[in-house]
């Protein structure tokens, strides 16, 4: 299968029969595909620029299209292998995934796309889990019997026995293996098994599937996905279960008439960078005393101003706040967008700072950050880059608040929590 790489916004032509690996193209009908992902997905993935070219928008991921796989990375750095990996640990960090150093050693290979690496992930975890394990709870079963089996169910044995009274209709309880969630992981390992080109994932993939040979083959459309539940004895399957989850629900249907399904997987950068930035900061605050919210958890809604009513108007969202003592000691803003040294104060948009503004004095906080991605074009070393200070006029505000512009490097993620840590203590 032929593998198309591209950056955040590069352009990609179509229908040039001299395009090469340095000038990457698609056919037309392959560009019409990715530029109608809107009407499934609600956003554009690929736009048309002009009659003869595509470009890439804010959106990575990847999408098979019969026997080309497409995939958007974020642009972190000029590697594509190096890229890659980190996009994969960014989104693995986002659903609790833990991967240990080895665990991506493959990633960085320029074969593979991110779609084969985030199921073999998935395959990998799914059987470190199985191993110890699967996963069983009392199910309630109704059937009608000839011998008494729980208790008897009053209702259904009126309604459907009473002309029968030597069939009983009891309700009881199993320990079963085929569980909603159990269910949920074989529809996925199905699926994956015809989206994946690797022969060493297709064994494995296969191997799971032997270990689930007593559950169910439900159709996705008729998953329990509301009965599926966690609790501190299947705690542990949280991670696969979300990455079943996000497969199973970018399915394709085979729109190429061949034998292969497909799945078209996308991330918004905007909001896979503030996650992400919130997970690690969680971790990293997590013994300094300080409570860690990310946006719209942890009840820390306010509000700019209030009606004639006294109700709360104009929600305020700040993506993560930091509080000790009952008090707002920080507030973080995520920016996915690129600083320039050649634009007046880097690039910063005016209406972001206002946005600060807001937050600083509706959760009367002295200190917030706008945290943007490094690169090499800003010059320098990542971290702080300008300081605002808020009503320089008011002689009443101590500590006086501030707005802070930092960046962040995502080139090696490993040095992420370190950066936080600098610029958050």
């Amino acid at each position: 299968m032929a593998l198309l790489s591209v950056f955040e916004y590069q352009r990609v032509r179509v229908g040039d029969p001299s395009c090469d690996e340095v000038t990457p193209c698609i056919t037309r009908a392959q560009a019409d595909f990715l530029t109608n992902q809107r009407t499934r997905l609600g956003f554009e993935v690929f736009k048309f620029v002009n009659g003869s070219a595509v470009a890439a928008q804010q959106y990575v991921g990847v999408c098979q299209i019969g026997d080309l796989t497409v995939e958007v990375l974020p642009k972190i750095d000029v590697d594509v292998g190096h890229v890659r990996k980190n996009l994969v640990a960014m989104i693995a960090a986002t659903v609790d995934l833990a991967i240990k150093d080895g665990g991506t050693a493959y990633v960085g290979t320029q074969s593979h796309s991110i779609l084969e690496i985030l199921i073999r992930l998935f395959g990998e975890k799914l059987f470190a889990q199985l191993r110890r394990g699967l996963m069983r709870r009392y199910e309630t079963r109704e059937e009608n019997r000839s011998v008494l089996r729980g208790r008897l169910d009053v209702v259904q044995q009126m309604r459907l026995n009473i002309g029968n009274p030597e069939r009983l209709y009891c309700r009881y309880q199993e320990f079963l293996e085929d569980t909603p969630l159990n269910q949920v992981f074989k529809a996925a390992l199905r699926r994956l098994l015809k989206v994946t080109r690797r022969i060493s994932s297709q064994r494995l993939l296969a191997e799971l599937l032997l270990m689930l040979d007593t559950v169910s083959d439900v159709p996705v459309s008729k998953l329990a996905w509301q009965d599926v539940h966690f609790d501190r004895m299947n705690e542990r399957y949280r991670p696969s279960y979300k990455l079943a989850e996000m497969f199973l629900r970018n399915m394709l249907p085979d729109v190429t008439g061949g034998r292969h399904e497909g799945i078209s997987l996308f991330f918004d950068m905007n909001a896979l960078f503030e996650e992400y930035i919130g997970r690690t900061v969680q971790r990293v605050m997590r013994d300094s005393g300080v409570s860690v919210a990310l946006q719209g958890r942890g009840g820390n809604q306010r509000y700019v101003a209030r009606d004639s009513n006294g109700s709360g108007a104009f929600a305020m969202k700040p993506d993560i706040v930091g509080v000790r003592d009952g008090r707002y000691e920080w507030i973080l803003d995520t920016k996915w967008k690129v600083l320039s040294q050649a634009e007046w104060r880097e690039g910063v948009a005016q209406a972001d700072l206002y946005q600060m503004y807001a937050y600083a004095s509706c959760y009367d906080c002295p200190k917030v950050l706008l945290l943007y991605p490094h690169h090499d074009e800003l010059g320098g070393e990542p971290g702080f880059r300008q300081t605002f200070y808020l009503n320089p006029w008011a002689t009443t505000c101590m500590p006086p608040m501030r707005v802070m512009v930092a960046s962040v490097d995502l080139r090696e993620l490993v040095t992420v929590p370190a950066q936080l840590h600098s610029l958050l203590n």
